[in-house]
């Protein structure tokens, strides 16, 4: 008996794109937390290559709470996540599609080991996603599990006047659930991460680093590989801050 094998062929999309984030955070008690996200990410055209912020890619705001079951294991609930998604620009014609409306559950646990030297982060996410991948109001579920690991290295130098690390990081998404179940694709995508971390303040933290993305579509036979910018600006103690402190009694 003879096998055959036939190469099946894959067309790679290349793209470029900068991703922002507001982080709004606070505290509520000695154990729960809570955060907003504000979110925009712009990208490129076919027509122009290096300029990332031709047009839109996503608009989101994101609420989280964060429980600390243990001072190395929290608990993260998204309530309530509300998307816009444009389609990766691949050839002339995406540029006229609408975005894709989207509302997300999630709940991620945060298992942080700190060792001799770095700190090392796990972490587990399942989202419920509720997506309008028709554009005509017509909103299909599915699930998507994520994993990530994350390394920070702290730099120790006298000329340092904030705190300032080196964070690596790789994260991988897979699908499943109605809305994906007739795709040949279970990989949804890849990111691959590298950037510091700066304090700017006691209440403002920056992070600026660079994301290799791949993304597989629907297709299962089409890839998008992307070069992003990305900066996350988070606000600490953005309430508490303003309480006035009360006198001793």
């Amino acid at each position: 008996m003879t096998l055959h094998r036939q190469a099946i062929s894959q067309t790679i999309y290349h793209h470029n794109a900068i991703w922002g984030r507001i982080a709004l955070t606070d505290t509520i008690s000695t154990r729960l937390r809570w955060e907003l996200f504000i979110q925009h990410r712009r990208q490129n055209t076919p027509d122009a290559e290096l300029n990332a912020l031709r047009l839109p890619l996503l608009t989101s705001y994101w609420a989280w709470l964060y429980y600390s079951l243990t001072s190395t294991t929290r608990l993260s609930v998204s309530p309530f996540g509300y998307f816009k998604n444009w389609t990766l620009i691949a050839r002339p014609s995406d540029v006229y599609r609408p975005p894709i409306q989207e509302f997300r559950w999630s709940v991620r646990l945060n298992q942080e080991q700190k060792l001799a030297w770095l700190t090392l982060l796990n972490r587990y996410g399942i989202e419920y996603r509720w997506r309008d991948l028709t554009r005509t109001n017509t909103f299909v579920p599915n699930w998507r599990f994520r994993y990530m690991l994350r390394l920070e290295k702290p730099i120790r130098a006298a000329w340092l006047k904030r705190p300032v690390s080196v964070v690596v990081s790789d994260e991988l998404f897979v699908q499943f659930g109605r809305a994906v179940r007739a795709n040949p694709n279970v990989f949804d995508q890849n990111r691959l991460f590298g950037g510091f971390n700066v304090g700017i303040s006691p209440n403002v933290r920056v992070n600026l680093g660079y994301i290799y993305g791949i993304q597989q579509r629907s297709s299962g036979t089409e890839f998008d590989h992307s070069n992003i910018l990305w900066t996350v600006v988070t606000f600490d103690n953005v309430l508490s801050q303003f309480k006035k402190k009360l006198p001793n009694s």
